[in-house]
C-alpha cells in the first residue's frame, strides 16, 4: 500500500516575524522627527527675531543715508520729488537723524503720530525682540510703525524711522518658509540615518529575540533548528547569548522531567505486566524443576519468551526516559542498513517461533542516501518493523523517495492495522495500538530519534489490508 504524502520536516518551527502597523521602528522614526522639528522650532524663535533686527538695521542705515543727502544742500531742504526719491530708495516713510550739537534732519511722507507703535531697539532684550517678530508675524495688512536706533555709521547719533511693516512681514514669511523646509530636510535625514542604525543594531535583534522567545513558549519540549548564536558583545548579545543557554537548559530540564513524569503515571501499569509475566514465568520454572516429563520441558521457550517481554518492557522504559544523544550526522546508505535490520528481525522471529516465515522486502534501491546517524536510525528501523510482526504481520516493505527537499521513508505492512480509537494518540507513551504484550514505547522512540535528525514520522493510512507509516530525512 502507497500514499502520496509529505510529511513536515519540523514540528516545531520559530515563530514568524510580527511587522505591526506602528512598530517600534516606526515609533522611533516618530520620535526623531518631532525632538528634531523642536529642536528647529527652538532654533528658529531667535533667528526669526534676529532676522528682524538685521532687516530693521538695514533700514535704519539706508534711512540715515537719505537724510545726510540733505547735507549737500544750501538750506537742508530737498524738492518733493527728491525727497520721495530718496526715501523710496531707503524704503521708509520717513527718517528722523538726531545728532549731538548739528540741527535735526529730516525727510518724511507720513508724519509721526504718537499713537504709531515705536520700537526702540537700543532697549529691546532678546526676549523682547522675540516677542515682537511674533507680534510682527500675526498681524495682516499693512501696520506703520516707529523703530529707533543707532548708526554704524554715525556712532552717537539717534535714528527714527517710520517703515511699513508689510514688506518686512513678507520677508519675514519667505526666511520662514525656507527654514520650515531645511528644517524637515534636516529632520527626514537624521530620522532616516537613526531609524536605519536602530533597526539594524536594536530592533531586528530584538524582533529575532521575541519571535525566539514566542516559538519556545509555544512549544518549550521541542527542540526545532535552533538559531545561530549572535556575534556581539553588546548588551543585547549578552541577552541572546544567555537566553539561548537558559532555553537549553529549560528544554532539557523539562523533556526529563516530562518524561519522568509519564513514566511515573504508568509506573503502575508497568508493575503490574511485570509482576504478571514474571509470577508466570516463576510457575512454569518451578513446574520444570520439579517433572521429568519432555512436554513439561517443551514450555521453555515460553518462559524465555516471557522473560524477554519483560526486559524489553523495562529497557525501553529506561531508554524513553534516558536523554536522546546529538546525532552524529554521516551519509548512509539505507539500502544496506535496511537489509541490516531485516537480518535481525529474521533471527529474532525465528528463536520466538522457528515456523513462522517473515517476509522483509527491501525496495529503497541504490537512490536511498541520506545524512543521519546510522546507529540511531537502526533504532528507528527495528522499532517499526518489530511492531509490525509482532502486530501480526507477516511481511513488511521498506520503500524511499524524494520528496520536498527530504528523503520520505515509508515502511509498509500487511497486518491487521491498527484500531481508530488509539490512531490519535498513537505516539504518546504506552500506547500500544490494541495488540497484547507491547511495551507501547517503541513508536514514540521512534518519533524522537526522527526528530533529533530534524524530520517527522507520521501514520500515513492503517486498515484491515496493512498499515503504512512513513518519515523524513534530510538528503545528502
Amino acid at each position: 500500500m502507497s500514499a502520496d504524502v509529505t510529511l513536515p520536516a519540523e514540528t516545531a518551527r520559530p515563530a514568524r516575524r510580527q511587522t505591526a502597523t506602528f512598530g517600534l521602528s516606526w515609533r522611533i522614526l516618530g520620535l526623531v522627527i518631532v525632538a528634531v522639528m523642536t529642536a528647529e522650532v527652538a532654533i528658529f524663535l531667535p533667528s526669526i527675531a534676529r532676522f528682524r533686527l538685521v532687516y530693521l538695521e538695514q533700514l535704519i542705515e539706508s534711512g540715515t543715508l537719505a537724510a545726510l543727502a540733505l547735507d549737500a544742500t544750501p538750506d537742508n531742504m530737498v524738492t518733493e520729488q527728491v525727497k520721495g526719491s530718496l526715501l523710496a530708495h531707503a524704503r521708509v516713510e520717513a527718517v528722523v537723524l538726531l545728532e549731538p550739537n548739528k540741527p535735526k534732519r529730516a525727510l518724511m511722507n507720513i508724519e509721526p503720530r504718537p499713537e504709531m507703535q515705536g520700537f526702540n531697539l537700543k532697549d529691546r532684550g532678546a526676549l523682547g525682540l522675540i516677542l515682537d517678530a511674533l507680534e510682527a508675524m500675526a498681524r495682516d495688512g499693512s501696520h506703520l510703525i516707529r523703530v529707533g536706533g543707532e548708526s554704524v555709521r554715525l556712532p552717537g547719533a539717534m535714528v527714527w524711522i517710520v517703515i511699513d511693516e508689510r514688506p518686512m512681514r513678507a520677508a519675514m514669511y519667505g526666511y520662514t518658509s525656507r527654514i520650515v523646509i531645511l528644517s524637515i530636510i534636516i529632520a527626514l535625514f537624521t530620522a532616516s540615518l537613526l531609524y536605519l542604525a536602530l533597526r539594524w543594531l536594536v530592533v531586528r535583534p530584538l524582533q529575532d529575540l521575541s519571535a525566539a522567545m514566542v516559538a519556545f513558549r509555544r512549544a518549550p519540549e521541542e527542540g526545532g533548528p535552533g538559531r545561530a548564536p549572535v556575534r556581539r558583545n553588546d548588551e543585547i548579545g549578552v541577552v541572546d547569548h544567555e537566553f539561548q543557554i537558559l532555553q537549553r537548559e529549560l528544554r532539557a530540564s523539562l523533556r526529563q522531567k516530562s518524561r519522568l513524569a509519564e513514566v511515573g503515571a504508568a509506573t503502575n501499569k508497568i508493575n503490574h505486566d511485570l509482576r504478571n509475566m514474571l509470577s508466570t514465568a516463576r510457575l512454569l520454572s518451578d513446574r520444570l524443576a520439579r517433572s521429568d516429563d519432555e512436554r513439561t520441558r517443551a514450555l521453555a521457550p515460553t518462559i524465555l519468551n516471557t522473560i524477554d517481554r519483560a526486559a524489553r518492557l523495562a529497557s525501553d522504559a529506561i531508554e524513553y526516559v534516558r536523554e536522546k544523544p546529538s546525532p552524529r550526522l554521516a551519509e548512509v546508505d539505507l539500502a544496506d542498513l535496511v537489509d541490516e535490520v531485516g537480518v535481525a528481525l529474521q533471527e529474532q522471529g525465528e528463536e520466538n517461533d522457528p515456523n513462522l516465515l517473515r517476509s522483509w522486502v527491501n525496495e529503497i534501491g541504490s537512490r536511498g542516501i541520506a545524512r543521519c546517524d546510522r546507529d540511531l536510525l537502526y533504532r528507528v528501523f527495528i522499532n517499526l518493523g518489530r511492531n509490525a510482526f509482532e502486530a501480526g504481520a507477516t511481511s513488511v516493505t521498506i520503500r524511499a523517495r524524494r520528496s520536498s527537499g527530504f528523503l520520505l521513508v515509508e515502511v509498509a505492512d500487511n497486518g491487521p492495522g491498527i484500531p481508530a480509537s488509539v490512531t490519535g494518540q498513537l505516539f504518546r507513551p504506552f500506547t500500544t495500538g490494541g495488540r497484547q504484550g507491547g511495551t507501547g514505547l517503541g513508536l514514540a522512540i521512534a518519533r524522537d530519534l526522527v526528530r533529533l535528525h530534524g524530520g517527522d514520522i507520521a501514520l500515513i493510512a492503517s486498515n484491515e489490508q496493512g498499515t503504512l507509516f512513513g518519515f523524513t530525512l534530510p538528503m545528502a
